[in-house]
């Protein structure tokens, strides 16, 4: 597994406990795209700043950061899959093939699929914020 920022930057020594989970559940040849998240257990919330430390930490303190703040990954489309490009398939076809991801893995934290709804009146649900709106 190669994680890497929008931008491109390889951040694979910064994410020891992502590369472990996708080595023992995640296929070869495996591209997703989603948001990587970190928990804070002394806040009990996701926290950008601990995101930051995450990302900006060394080798070295890399292990030590994995264990207080772990990191998360909330898939929301898949690229590539067995090494082939899935780009050129409407995006149903491919979220439906994350689907099948998912199930076919039984893929666990720290791997989340994003949700999502084709029925409108469900996305306005609850205050109009959508169905996953947490307070």
């Amino acid at each position: 597994m190669l994680p890497q920022t929008r931008r491109g930057s390889l951040i694979r020594d910064r994410l020891p406990d992502l590369v472990t989970a996708a080595l023992e559940q995640l296929p070869p040849g495996l591209v997703l795209d989603g948001k990587l998240v970190v928990w804070d257990p002394e806040a009990d919330a996701l926290s950008f700043e601990a995101l930051q430390r995450r990302a900006a930490a060394r080798a070295r303190s890399a292990p030590a950061l994995a264990a207080s703040t772990p990191a998360f990954f909330i898939a929301f489309d898949i690229l590539q899959t067995g090494g082939t490009e899935l780009l050129s398939l409407p995006y149903r076809e491919r979220r439906r093939r994350l689907e099948v991801l998912f199930a076919a893995h039984t893929l666990t934290s720290p791997w989340t699929l994003c949700p999502m709804t084709t029925d409108l009146e469900m996305s306005r649900a609850a205050d109009g914020r959508g169905p996953w709106h947490y307070p």
